[in-house]
């Protein structure tokens, strides 16, 4: 069977399988690496009305409409490196990828498929499939397996939502963060560094003393004992998510980060 008669087979079975189902997020390229066929999950992904906006082009070419923060045009290049590695290898690979949109942030595990002719041997497509992590906590899966709120211990009550009550700007819930994961001053200060947010030792030590004012305690271990009793442990602050990528991870971290064994 020729390569273009391959692929169309291919791309029906693509619209049959995959096109119409609602909690898809897939796509179809062909060996331009153009799109082919595209899931109304990922239309309205690429904030596209119709699929018509997409088909027979290429991601790059469709960067402007994403309404991400950061650099989409970066996340497309990236993007492109990976598909012509694909186009070389004929393998498929694992990616992370972390949209940064205006509104909220959306992490994806990204597996992407090589299309080949098995009579000819030769790349045809790429198939391409996005899994939403919802719930990357698993403090917080567990509370809703169970049936339970957490702790909430002594909440004044702001609809189940403390940070209503405890209002902290970007750095203090970073800061936080790290602190209820049992890092020191030092050790903070050079990650948030390494994340992108320059700040000292000195500078962690201001927002842990503030933290305690705002939660009305005298010490760190009270301020941890009392942001775990509110269910802050399960907050993950968007702002260490603040870069739009897309990385190579393998089946190893894919299962780390999926949380499966």
């Amino acid at each position: 069977m020729k390569d273009t008669e391959y692929f169309k087979h291919y791309k029906n079975s693509f619209d049959t399988l995959f096109a119409s189902d609602p909690h898809n997020h897939g796509y179809l390229k062909g060996a331009d690496f153009k799109y082919q066929a595209v899931t109304n999950n990922f239309t309205k992904l690429l904030n596209a009305s119709s699929s018509d906006e997409i088909i027979n082009k290429t991601f790059l070419e469709l960067t402007d409409a994403l309404p991400a923060d950061g650099s989409p045009q970066e996340l497309a290049k990236k993007s492109s490196e990976q598909d012509l590695a694909m186009q070389r290898h004929k393998q498929p690979k694992t990616y992370l990828e972390v949209l940064n949109c205006k509104e909220k942030i959306d992490i994806f595990l990204c597996y992407k498929t090589p299309v080949i002719n098995p009579d000819t041997g030769n790349f045809v497509g790429i198939r391409g499939q996005l899994t939403k992590l919802l719930l990357p906590n698993v403090v917080k899966v567990l509370f809703k397996i169970h049936g339970v709120k957490g702790l909430l211990m002594g909440h004044k009550g702001g609809k189940d939502d403390p940070l209503n009550d405890y209002p902290l700007n970007n750095m203090q819930r970073m800061v936080l963060f790290m602190a209820l994961n049992n890092y020191s001053y030092s050790e903070i200060a050079l990650l948030l560094s390494e994340f992108g947010h320059q700040i000292t030792p000195v500078r962690v030590n201001d927002y842990l003393e503030q933290l305690k004012f705002i939660f009305h305690v005298s010490n760190k271990t009270q301020l941890i004992e009392k942001a775990i009793g509110l269910n802050l442990h399960t907050y993950l602050p968007v702002e260490l998510f603040n870069k739009t990528t897309s990385i190579e991870i393998n089946d190893a971290e894919a299962q780390i980060v999926c949380a499966n064994k």
